[in-house]
């Protein structure tokens, strides 16, 4: 029998078939905060020596668990920088955790943004792009719990105080410049599989399904990376051909009325042709706006690539960590035993005393830096099993939209042109289509 389009690919689909081990299954997790809305954009232009240019900030409403009230709870006032901070100390307090993508700046709207005051739509659409980040930082089961998401939703005051970076006085924002940098992950399109799996190699890893789960993502991140792009190309295309399709039916439809008096015929075909054009132009639009909503997930999952990586770069800082801490105990425990072995220091009780400390507390941040790593690689295990049940929910969802909205608007294409062609062979009984000759090899079509 044929395969079936929807189903998932063999090493999904077994996947899914597979009970996830007791140690991956995710803990009960209970937000602690309802519904968060984004709204009433207000630009606000700074006053001072240091001001910057005008800024858009946002309300942010918070409400408790169950609260689905259109009013109520509680407000607070945050801009863009914000965010980018909250995501940096997410980063941070959430090693291993893979995090939802932050709304970016659309390079559409660099010009926008940096030379001209930003509208008023841009605002509007950039507050349902942070309401929808915010929402699924609400609800992802290791961000939802931080302190620094409770931090960011709670604080009355300006959030400067509290994160220096983000600060409204200028040399406060200078001195946190250098408090920390951001970890930069290249997302190549090629040996994705080789830069992941090497990488976790390199530090050290010693666990063999991190090693395995390394190698399925690395394969799996590099063909999302290569096969999204694709998909917003294809849906660019039929969106393009839509406004073809209508700009060519309303130039013919004015051709139509500027030969109507010379020549009655040539207008009604052409009137009919213009008809035609419009309505599959109409329709080859709305495809591709049901293509778009359809492939959400998708892009979703493309922008998450990048968080995915990140996340396995955590799992490889903790290890080089937990590498160096036990470095270190090794050499503190060889120096105290060199030591011991010397009788003449035992005359000196003061200096065993501190080598014998020294190693104590050297061992103690070994093992607290394994400890560490291990907390991130099962943190790591159970994000990546996460998101790919709702990969694997998701996608088989867009999958059968994508095809459903396909089938349906190639049937409703064709029977507005096979309509077309009955009402233009109604109007035109005795018009025959010239039988075209088959063209000799080698020979062009517009040849003379």
């Amino acid at each position: 029998p044929p395969a079936d389009p929807n189903a998932p690919p063999e090493q999904d689909r077994g996947a899914a078939s597979r009970p996830l081990p007791a140690h991956l299954l995710p803990a009960p997790f209970r937000p602690l905060f309802g519904r968060v809305s984004v709204s009433d954009p207000l630009l606000v232009q700074a006053h001072g020596l240091f001001a910057g240019p005008p800024h858009w900030t946002y309300a942010v409403t918070v409400r408790v668990p169950g609260d689905e009230q259109p009013r109520g709870g509680m407000t607070i006032r945050r801009r863009f920088r914000h965010f980018v901070a909250l995501e940096e100390r997410l980063r941070e307090g959430c090693p291993g955790a893979i995090l939802p993508p932050r709304p970016e700046k659309h390079a559409g709207r660099a010009i926008e943004e940096g030379s001209a005051r930003q509208s008023a739509q841009f605002a509007l659409q950039r507050a349902a792009e942070l309401e929808e980040y915010l929402n699924a930082l609400v609800n992802h089961p290791v961000a939802g719990l931080s302190d620094a998401l409770r931090l960011f939703l709670t604080l009355q005051d300006d959030i400067g105080t509290a994160w220096p970076e983000v600060s409204a006085s200028a040399f406060t924002r200078l001195g946190a410049v250098g408090a920390g940098a951001a970890v930069k992950v290249a997302e190549g399109t090629t040996n994705a599989l080789q830069e992941i799996q090497q990488d976790q190699k390199d530090a050290g890893e010693d666990s063999a399904e991190l090693l395995a789960l390394a190698a399925s993502e690395g394969l799996r991140i590099g063909s999302v990376v290569q096969a999204v792009p694709k998909i917003e190309g294809a849906i660019a295309l039929v969106r393009d051909l839509g406004d073809r399709s209508g700009v060519v039916g309303l130039e013919i439809s004015k051709l139509s009325k500027d030969v109507q008096e010379n020549d009655p015929d040539l207008s009604s075909s052409l009137d009919l042709l213009s008809s035609a054009l419009l309505r599959s132009g109409r329709r080859t639009k709305r495809l591709a706006i049901e293509l778009s909503a359809a492939a959400r997930p998708f892009q979703s999952q493309y922008r998450l690539c990048r968080y995915e990586r990140l996340a396995f770069a955590d799992r490889k800082a903790a290890l080089s960590r937990r590498t160096s801490a036990r470095g270190r105990a090794d050499s503190r425990a060889q120096k105290l035993a060199a030591q011991q072995v010397n009788m003449s220091n035992y005359a000196r009780p003061m200096h065993m005393e501190r080598a014998e400390m020294e190693a104590a507390l050297s061992d103690e941040c070994a093992v607290e830096a394994a400890r560490e790593a291990d907390v991130v690689g099962l943190t790591l295990q159970r994000e990546v099993a996460r998101i790919s049940e709702n990969r694997r929910t998701e996608w088989s969802a867009s999958l059968r939209v994508l095809s459903s909205s396909m089938k349906e608007a190639c049937a409703e294409r064709a029977a507005i042109w096979g309509s077309a062609k009955e009402q233009f062979k109604a109007e035109f009984p005795d018009f025959v289509v010239p039988a075209m000759e088959p063209t000799p090899a080698g020979v062009p079509l517009h040849g003379n």
